[in-house]
């Protein structure tokens, strides 16, 4: 069997303010808010380090120069390139569309405000991208502590992805917010309907159309998307009982 080509760049979007957690962060940047006492963003730069990644892609906007500061600050053993998402009120993948210039052949892509009890990432780079795999998804199939009506849901066919997307009824996942991809999701991106926000899922529909997505269960490792104060509180419950706390 060939053996997959390690994967050692991620792409982080960090570019949103946050406004649903504004009496849990208190003029601190969504990515600056901690979790056991550590910034979202030093947890989302430990788990790409942990994942065997010697570089990350920061996608900054809201209160961007802070959070670069902040960033800069840390012992950082990964190489960090910032870029600045053109509108950081607009949807999140024209965050991701910004890092394009930078982004190399495969790449991880995390959303910061996404939190995992243990290191995740590598279970979507376990075997090789085939010819017929645009990317993949990092999926729930049994979800807990979270709110399933905000959540993405999809739609599944064995691995391939039949449907992504919040209103989706039926479904079998949540998507997690990780993912591995290529190139490919660019053009995707720029492919997506005009009437449709430009979301990173919306990107993922289109690989969708082609039957080029496929999705990675998170194998029972439980985490949280933290959009609101409910969220920040579980999400501190969950590392007070995980097996241990990322510090970079």
């Amino acid at each position: 069997m060939q053996r997959p080509e390690p994967v050692v760049q991620t792409i982080i979007l960090a570019a949103g303010s946050g406004s649903r957690l504004a009496s849990t962060r208190r003029n601190v940047p969504k990515p600056l808010i901690t979790v056991a006492g550590i910034p979202l963003i030093e947890h989302a730069l430990f788990h790409a380090h942990a994942s065997g990644c010697s570089e990350a892609v920061v996608v900054i906007g809201h209160d961007g120069d802070r959070v670069r500061e902040a960033i800069e600050a840390l012992p950082q053993p990964l190489a960090v390139q910032f870029v600045t998402s053109p509108d950081p009120s607009l949807p999140n993948g024209v965050s991701l569309l910004a890092a394009e210039p930078l982004a190399r052949r495969a790449f991880f892509l995390q959303m910061v405000d996404h939190l995992f009890a243990e290191v995740t990432l590598p279970h979507l780079a376990l075997l090789p991208l085939d010819g017929a795999e645009g990317g993949r998804v990092l999926v729930d199939r049994a979800p807990k502590n979270l709110d399933l009506e905000d959540a993405t849901k999809v739609r599944l066919d064995g691995r391939l992805v039949q449907a992504i997307g919040k209103g989706l009824e039926p479904w079998e996942a949540i998507d997690a917010g990780c993912f591995l991809l290529t190139h490919e999701v660019f053009t995707a991106l720029r492919e997506a309907p005009v009437h449709e926000p430009r979301t990173v899922s919306s990107g993922m529909r289109q690989l969708v159309q082609k039957r080029r997505l496929t999705a990675v269960d998170v194998r029972g490792i439980e985490w949280m998307d933290i959009d609101t104060p409910a969220d920040h509180d579980a999400a501190e419950r969950l590392l007070a009982t995980a097996p241990s706390t990322p510090v970079v």
